[in-house]
C-alpha cells in the first residue's frame, strides 16, 4: 500500500437556510430552518459517529487521512474551497444528507472545478436511494451504497482507484461511465465486530454540541455506536434503510474502553448511544452498564429504547451507570394507528415504560409524529391528550416524512399523499405529505396547538412542582420558565 495517497474526509457545512444534522433519521439526517443565506453553521455542530470510524479504517489501510468537519469549523463556501485546495488531496470522501443533498452536491461540484483530478466519493444513507438523475448530473465520481457507519467496501474502492482497477469490481457502488449509470451489487452488511474500532487520535473534539442533565448542567457530548440494526421494520422508519435490519453489536468491553478513553484522556463526560434500541439485547446492555460501574466512570449518557424492550431492573442498573435520559418513540396516541405504526406496542406498553423509567429517576424525551395517513383532527387530539398524560420531560415533535425504501413511502405514493418531491423539504420539521383527511396547513396548525399545550403543561409543572434541582438553581428555573412562556406565546 502506498502511504502517500492523501484522503480528505469532509462533513460539509450546513446549506443556506438550514442547520442540518446528517446523523438522525437513520443517517438520512434532519434539519431545522434558519435565516442564514449562505453555507455555514450558526449553532454548535453535532458530532457524527462516522468520523472516528472512517478515520480508523483509512489509517489502518495506510492512507494519509485528514478529517475536516466544516460544520464544526463554521466555514462558508469561499472558506471551504480555499481549505480543500490547500489540502490538495488525491481522494475526497464526503458525507451527504437527505435534505441537504442538492446543496451538498452543488458545493462538491465547485470543489471538483478547483481540483479536477481529485477522485470524489460520497457516502451516507441517501446514497442508497439515489435515482439515475442524480448520478448522471453530479460531479461525484462514485456513490458508495453501504450502511452506517459507511466504512464497508471503502478501502476496496480507494484501492481500485489507486491501482486503476475497474469500479465494477467493487461491491455496492454507483457511478457513471460513457454517459450511463452503473450500480454494482451490494455485499452483505458487516457485523460491527468485524470493522475497525473507532479512532479519535486525529479528531479535535472541542466545539461540538452539549447534553444537559437533570440539574441543568451542560457537558460536551459525543455520540457512540454500540450496536446497529433494527429488526422491527416499522413501516415509517428509516432505521432499517440506514442501519440495516440485522442486529449486530460491538463487544461491551470495547465500547466501555472507548468511553473510558474519551472520559479520561479527552475529558468528554457526556455520551449519546446511537443504538436504535439500547435494551434490544438485555445481556449486551447489562454488560455495558456493569463494566461502567466497575470502572467507576464519572459519565452521563442518553439512549433510545423501544417501549416493549423496557426492563425495570435494567433501568435501575442504567441509572447507576450514569444514564441520564431515555428517548422513547411514542409516535401516536391513537390505538388503531399505533397498530400500523409500531406492531407489538400498545398504549398500555408505553404507559408502563414511562412509569418504570420515572421510578428509576431517569428523564424522558418523547418522539411524536404528526401526519399519519389516517390522521384526522380527532386522532391528533388523542395523541396530544395521550402525550400530556405521559408527562415526558422533553418532546421531539415531527411531521411524517416518507423516506424512500420504506413502506410508508410506497403507501404515500399509492394514495397520492406526497405533496412535494423536493428533498430539501424532507427535514422532518416540514410537511411533505398530507393525510387522507388533513391538508399541510391543517397539520401545521395542529403542531402549533400541540406545542402550545405541552409548553403550558411544562410551565405549570415548573411553577407548582419544582424539583430539587430547580430550587438549587433558580437561574435555570427562571430560564426554563422564560423559554416555555415564549413557546406559549409563539409556538
Amino acid at each position: 500500500m502506498t502511504k502517500s495517497l492523501k484522503v480528505l474526509v469532509l462533513n460539509l457545512p450546513s446549506p443556506p437556510y438550514q442547520e442540518v444534522d446528517r446523523d438522525w433519521a437513520g443517517g438520512f439526517g434532519t434539519a431545522v430552518p434558519c435565516n442564514r443565506d449562505h453555507y455555514g453553521q450558526d449553532s454548535t455542530a453535532p458530532f457524527h459517529p462516522f468520523l472516528p470510524y472512517v478515520s480508523s479504517t483509512l489509517s489502518e489501510a495506510g492512507f494519509e487521512t485528514t478529517v475536516l468537519d466544516y460544520q464544526k469549523l463554521k466555514l462558508n463556501q469561499i472558506q471551504v474551497l480555499k481549505s480543500v485546495k490547500n489540502e490538495n488531496p488525491a481522494v475526497i470522501l464526503s458525507l451527504l444528507g437527505f435534505s441537504s443533498l442538492e446543496k451538498d452536491l452543488e458545493l462538491l461540484s465547485k470543489i471538483k472545478e478547483s481540483l479536477q483530478n481529485v477522485f470524489m466519493i460520497c457516502i451516507g444513507t441517501v446514497c442508497r436511494v439515489l435515482s439515475e438523475k442524480f448520478l448522471l448530473n453530479s460531479a461525484v465520481d462514485v456513490f458508495l451504497r453501504n450502511s452506517y457507519p459507511y466504512t464497508s467496501n471503502l478501502v476496496d474502492l480507494i484501492q481500485a482507484f489507486q491501482q486503476s482497477k475497474p469500479l465494477k469490481s467493487v461491491p455496492g457502488v454507483s457511478y457513471v461511465k460513457s454517459g450511463k449509470a452503473f450500480n454494482t451489487p451490494e455485499s452483505s452488511d458487516l457485523n460491527l465486530s468485524d470493522i475497525a474500532s473507532p479512532s479519535y487520535d486525529s479528531l479535535e473534539l472541542e466545539g461540538y454540541d452539549n447534553c444537559v442533565n437533570a440539574t441543568g448542567e451542560q457537558y460536551q457530548c459525543v455520540r457512540i455506536l454500540g450496536s446497529k440494526g433494527c429488526p422491527y421494520k416499522c413501516m415509517y422508519c428509516p432505521y432499517p434503510v440506514g442501519f440495516g435490519d440485522k442486529w449486530t453489536c460491538r463487544s461491551p468491553k470495547e465500547i466501555v474502553d472507548e468511553l473510558e478513553y474519551l472520559r479520561n484522556v479527552r475529558d468528554i463526560r457526556g455520551f449519546l448511544f446511537r443504538d436504535q434500541s439500547f435494551m434490544f439485547n438485555k445481556k449486551y446492555a447489562k454488560e455495558i452498564c456493569t463494566e461502567i460501574i466497575q470502572r467507576k466512570l464519572d459519565i452521563a449518557w442518553d439512549c433510545e429504547v423501544r417501549a416493549n424492550d423496557t426492563n425495570r431492573s435494567l433501568l435501575n442498573l442504567m441509572k447507576k451507570a450514569g444514564c441520564n435520559r431515555i428517548q422513547y418513540g411514542v409516535e401516536t396516541g391513537d390505538p388503531e394507528i399505533l397498530k400500523l405504526a409500531k406492531p407489538g406496542v400498545q398504549l398500555s406498553t408505553m404507559k408502563k415504560a414511562f412509569r418504570a423509567t420515572k421510578e428509576a429517576d431517569l428523564l424522558i424525551t418523547a418522539h411524536v409524529i404528526l401526519g399519519w395517513p389516517e390522521d384526522t383532527e380527532a386522532t391528533i387530539k388523542k395523541t396530544r391528550k395521550f402525550l400530556l398524560s405521559l408527562k415526558p420531560d422533553g418532546l421531539n415533535l415531527n411531521f411524517m416524512t416518507p423516506y424512500p425504501q420504506t413502506k410508508m413511502y410506497d403507501l404515500a405514493k399509492k394514495h397520492s399523499l406526497i405533496s412535494t418531491a423536493n428533498w430539501s423539504n424532507y427535514t422532518s420539521h416540514t410537511v411533505v405529505m398530507k393525510t387522507k383527511y388533513l391538508s399541510p396547513a391543517q397539520l401545521n396548525s395542529a403542531k402549533t396547538r400541540f406545542i402550545h399545550a405541552f409548553a403550558k403543561q411544562k410551565l405549570k409543572q415548573l411553577i407548582l412542582q419544582p424539583n430539587i434541582h430547580n430550587v438549587k438553581r433558580p437561574d435555570l428555573l427562571f430560564g426554563s420558565a422564560k423559554d416555555l412562556v415564549r413557546c406559549i406565546i409563539s409556538p
